[in-house]
């Protein structure tokens, strides 16, 4: 039986209690025997013959279960014969899940047998205990779902474990965990994440951009990382990969253009132009063009007068930031400033529609006749950020025009980024790069684990 099962109850009732009285009458209901409490642990096979008590200062009392094997027989798992013929038999505890908010163990005979068929020793095999193991299988699936949601260190506290436990309980079962199976990735997104602030090691993060997951993480944000990625899909999957979204980091179009030809190809007839394209993402695209305003207002900056320079500061994010969202109070010193430096109101104004383009068009011949009279005008500026922005835009000129197309970009990456970084944090940064992966694909990757037949 799984922890989901002995620990929670229907949404409805959880919700309010005042329906579980209403729900009575649906309800198979049994009478309370010797054996209720057997059947309630879900761990079959045993039967509970006695219980104690053990009260803790200042902690939640503990609870120990002594139990008996309901047969006293078992199966040799090498002949697959039954044998009555008992070995041996030792005393274990194991922890199990809490009971009523008391820590649980479970104590019962652990036996070995002799089988009269292969005449070899065995030892008892159950199906709620793996081998070796000193906490049930529903106890141990409840430590790693608990371990999804916070970071380990508070898991062992909460559960009385220790920290060593509670990590390799994490790994046997991320390991496990399996992908849904939810068809081939169409649109794949391509994106780095810095594993330790202020460091230049940054991990290589490959997403569904339809599905919105974690599909694989790789140690290092490199052409050649990228690469063996790639050659280790099979050939369906790299031919079911029609889109792929990144930043314009220059390796990354190179393994595309070689190792997925068919994503760079011109669209065949009576399909959409970049349909199968590398698409420029407009988060980053857009994310340099702030950068290169920011340049600017630092230049002004740098060699205003005092007055003038008390006016730029504090203006840094009121001039990036989407002027629908500003405050009345934001919006006054934008206005104060771009009335003063004619430069900014420029550079400014330019980033507005280039803005404004990107929302508001969504085929591709119409942003290129708008993007390319706005690329005249940027050039035209004379404003040395933003002609080496217009520069780079026209070196990644097709691929940013797909984005008009498809309409794909890195927002789904960067908000699953966003949710790294907090994994991140949470576990005040990681040592070992597949302790990392594993959990961020746990987390994000949409993995399912179920419990193994023993």
């Amino acid at each position: 039986m799984t922890p989901a099962l002995l620990l929670s109850a229907p949404p409805r009732i959880i919700r309010d209690a005042a329906r579980a009285v209403k729900r009575k009458v649906v309800l198979m209901i049994e009478r309370v025997t010797a054996g209720t409490l057997s059947a309630l642990l879900g761990l079959p096979g045993l039967v509970v013959t006695e219980y104690a008590r053990e009260p803790r200062t200042g902690e939640s009392e503990v609870l120990h279960l002594f139990c008996q094997h309901e047969h006293d027989v078992a199966v040799c798992p090498t002949c697959e014969q039954v044998s009555s013929a008992v070995h041996d038999s030792t005393e274990r505890g194991i922890r199990h899940l809490d009971i009523w908010g008391k820590v649980t163990f479970v104590h019962f005979p652990a036996r070995r047998f002799d089988c009269g068929h292969c005449h070899k020793p065995f030892r008892e095999e159950l199906t709620w205990l793996e081998s070796q193991r000193r906490e049930s299988t529903a106890y141990e699936l409840h430590v790693y779902e608990q371990c999804q949601q916070t970071d380990q260190t508070s898991v062992a506290e909460r559960e009385g474990l220790h920290p060593e436990t509670v990590k390799t309980i994490f790994q046997r079962w991320a390991t496990r965990a399996k992908r849904e199976r939810q068809g081939l990735v169409r649109c794949l997104g391509v994106d780095e994440i810095a594993l330790h602030k202020g460091h230049q090691h940054f991990a290589m993060v490959l997403s569904d951009l339809e599905r919105h997951g974690v599909i694989a993480v790789l140690a290092e944000r490199s052409q050649a990382a990228f690469e063996q990625w790639l050659d280790s899909l099979s050939e369906a999957e790299r031919k079911a990969i029609r889109v792929v979204a990144m930043d314009r980091w220059g390796p990354y179009r190179g393994v595309v253009k070689a190792k997925l030809s068919h994503a760079d190809a011109p669209a065949p007839p009576g399909r959409r132009p970049g349909t199968g394209a590398i698409v420029a993402d407009r988060f980053h695209v857009t994310k340099q063009l702030n950068e290169a305003i920011a340049k600017i207002r630092c230049t002004l900056q740098a060699a205003a007068a005092p007055t003038a320079y008390e006016l730029l500061k504090g203006t840094r994010w009121i001039l990036v930031r989407n002027r629908a969202e500003l405050k009345p109070e934001e919006e006054a010193k934008l206005q104060a400033v771009l009335a003063a430096f004619p430069e900014l109101r420029q550079a400014y104004g330019l980033k507005e529609r280039f803005r404004t383009l990107a929302d508001k068009i969504h085929d591709r011949p119409r942003a290129e006749r708008f993007l390319r009279v706005w690329l005249y005008e940027a050039e035209a500026s004379g404003l040395l950020p933003l002609v080496k922005f217009a520069k780079t835009l026209r070196h990644w000129w097709d691929e940013f025009l797909n984005y008009f197309n498809e309409g794909f970009s890195s927002g789904v990456v960067e908000g699953l980024n966003n949710a790294i970084r907090a994994i991140i944090r949470r576990a005040f940064g990681y040592h070992v790069f597949e302790h990392f992966r594993l959990q961020v694909m746990v987390e994000q990757g949409q993995l399912t684990v179920s419990p193994p037949p023993i």
